[in-house]
């Protein structure tokens, strides 16, 4: 699975309760056998995609899209900057 250098966010909110801005990246063309991790595997496979950019994924879920595949991942992120 291959991300961008950089990641183009489809949407940015800020999320008090973590007090920082929430961003999120729709990611297609993720391989099928993404369908086969659990949640934490997801979780774990995407933060190192994003890690270059100092990322930390928060949440990775399925989502439906008009690609081939007729869906896409969806992944939130926070700009870590502790890093």
């Amino acid at each position: 699975m291959t991300l961008p250098e950089t990641h183009e966010c489809s949407m940015c909110s800020p999320d008090a309760s973590i007090g920082t801005t929430v961003h999120e990246d729709l990611v297609v063309g993720a391989p099928l056998s993404m369908e086969d991790l659990d949640d934490a595997q997801r979780l774990e496979r995407f933060a190192g995609k994003y890690a270059h950019d100092h990322c930390k994924v928060i949440e990775v879920r399925k989502v439906t899209s008009d690609s081939l595949s007729g869906f896409a991942w969806s992944v939130r992120f926070i700009e870590d900057s502790a890093e």
